[in-house]
């Protein structure tokens, strides 16, 4: 089924391709050119992933060329486009006293704090700052969840963290400016609101996780995912699209073991053959030390380092949004937890009350959209044959009055 669907996505490429470049060649003809331009060509492939020997076959048969040129100057600016994106420049380091990072981020969100040292850094033209502490409780971004946000402050000043990132297995602050007095003791303090919106998000993971390999069988394995404040997103392997039926399925068991308010079991830096005993499932191609931590909610046990909430209660409720193909036997799924579910119930309730009175509050909306449909067909079939019988009516009113002048 996989390698169908590769095909199948192959063809469906080949025909857009195609469609596209047919156009390309009827205007290049038009214009006198046997040339395709460079840029065209480059379109087709970075886009709609249009093979460039393919256009250049087809070209061919065609008794035209491609300008590579040209389309080798458009990869090379891409090329220098992405470079640029991701070139990072770092200043040396100040060092204000020695050590390393204690991370408390899982016990908690407020915790005394020194900076250790603090450098600039430029991207994309813009200044920013990445600070190390002493103490941290801000989790830095990692499998799939993103970064803490929050500040640090001191009786001087306070210092908003954007993010907080990893660097060499170390979590790094990033701020907008840096502080006027870095010696100065502070409290570091995370934004609780957003940690925990992705803590409910990250938890919901896990149990989507296992409730995918429940209803889709044991063949499901997370390929990514991106767990943030506003929503949770999921990829794993499946050969064929998730229908509607089984989506509503994974749906109602995430939320009855939410509403079950399942426990959270942290297993800390415990031996690897030890989690494995546990039943932990371990991403695949993810590679852990000798000690590791398992996150368990009853039977969903997982490898993980992010953040949870203390019971599966806490997340509210999960709302899929949307199912999708990400590559070949890899499918997304998008969801939303705890108040986002609320505020797009919210939304979805103000849409059917406007679409209602749009038909006079009909008790069945449904019934009255179709019969709205059919009325308005009907009424267009109506002023077509209107229109045809006074094209009629005219056209015989005037084959009647013709003329013949100095003929």
């Amino acid at each position: 089924k996989v390698i169908k669907e590769e095909e199948e996505s192959f063809l469906r490429t080949l025909d857009t391709g195609i469609h596209l470049l047919d156009k390309t060649i009827a205007d290049a003809k038009a214009a006198g050119n046997q040339t395709i331009d460079g840029k065209d060509v480059f379109i087709l492939y970075d886009t709609f992933g249009f093979p460039v020997d393919l256009t250049e076959l087809i070209l061919r048969e065609n008794g035209m060329s491609v300008n590579l040129d040209e389309f080798n100057a458009e990869m090379q600016k891409q090329k220098e486009r992405a470079r640029n994106a991701a070139t990072i420049e770092t200043g040396d380091w100040v060092v204000l006293r020695e050590g390393t990072t204690k991370f408390v981020g899982y016990d908690y969100t407020e915790h005394d704090a020194s900076i250790l040292r603090y450098r600039q850094i430029k991207q994309k033209n813009q200044t920013l700052y990445q600070i190390v502490l002493d103490v941290t409780p801000f989790y830095a971004e990692s499998g799939g969840q993103v970064g803490d946000v929050g500040v640090l402050v001191s009786e001087y000043e306070t210092i908003e963290i954007i993010d907080t990132k990893k660097e060499n297995n170390l979590p790094v602050h990033i701020t907008n400016n840096l502080p006027e007095y870095p010696d100065a003791p502070m409290m570091a303090c995370v934004d609780t609101d957003k940690r925990a919106a992705c803590a409910a998000n990250h938890s919901a993971t896990h149990l989507l996780d296992q409730a995918l390999r429940e209803v889709l069988g044991d063949h499901v394995e997370q390929k990514g995912s991106l767990v943030t404040p506003q929503s949770l997103r999921f990829d794993f392997s499946h050969f064929q699209k998730v229908t509607d039926k089984e989506i509503r399925e994974v749906e109602q068991l995430v939320n009855a073991r939410i509403r079950a308010n399942i426990p959270l079991k942290e297993y800390r830096n415990i031996p690897i053959t030890q989690a494995k005993e546990l039943g932990a499932i371990a991403l695949f191609g993810e590679k852990y030390g000798d000690e590791v931590r398992v996150v368990q909610f009853d039977s969903s046990v997982e490898f993980c380092g992010g953040t949870h909430v203390a019971a599966t209660g806490s997340i509210g409720m999960m709302k899929i949004t949307s199912e999708s193909s990400v590559a070949a036997g890899v499918r997304r799924i998008e969801a939303f937890t705890g108040e986002s579910v609320e505020n797009l119930l919210n939304t979805m309730q103000d849409t059917l009350s406007e679409l209602k009175s749009l038909f006079n509050n009909a008790p069945e909306l449904s019934i009255a959209i179709h019969r709205c449909i059919e009325e308005n067909a009907g009424l267009k079939k109506q002023v077509a044959n209107f229109v045809g019988e006074k094209q009629l009516a005219l056209k015989q009113h005037l084959l009647k009055n013709v003329q013949e002048i100095n003929g």
